[in-house]
């Protein structure tokens, strides 16, 4: 999927959050998470209204956990230019498993229960 380019401000700084994460494992077996988006802008983003639906799309996809954050960090380079862009995926598997994910450049999560918080 294509996310539609939004020119902002070049070198904004960025992060984007969704607990919305929802695929299957090749087994079938499904895997719930959140993902973290992180980068410093060249000039553009992404609209979210497609990043939602993208992040949607996933539920159709069978892969295995391991390669989540590569999956989205591709579908972002394909979309739109970045600096510095970094994937994290908390999962949470069937049994409680908890695995944490990552791709591109590291970067600290911040952690925010709604919008309104600032920390």
């Amino acid at each position: 999927m294509q996310l539609q380019k939004v020119d902002i401000v070049k070198n904004t700084k960025l992060q984007y959050l969704s607990h919305e994460l929802l695929f299957l494992a090749k087994s079938g077996q499904p895997y719930r998470g959140s993902v973290y988006v992180n980068f410093m802008s060249l000039g553009e983003t992404f609209n979210l209204l497609d990043f939602k639906k993208y992040i949607t799309s996933l539920r159709d996809k069978k892969l295995n956990a391991e390669d989540i954050a590569y999956e989205i960090f591709l579908t972002i380079t394909k979309s739109i230019e970045t600096q510095n862009l970094g994937i994290v995926v908390d999962l949470t598997a069937r049994g409680g498993i908890q695995q944490r994910i990552s791709y591109g450049n590291e970067f600290n999560v911040v952690h925010k229960e709604n919008i309104f918080q600032v920390r």
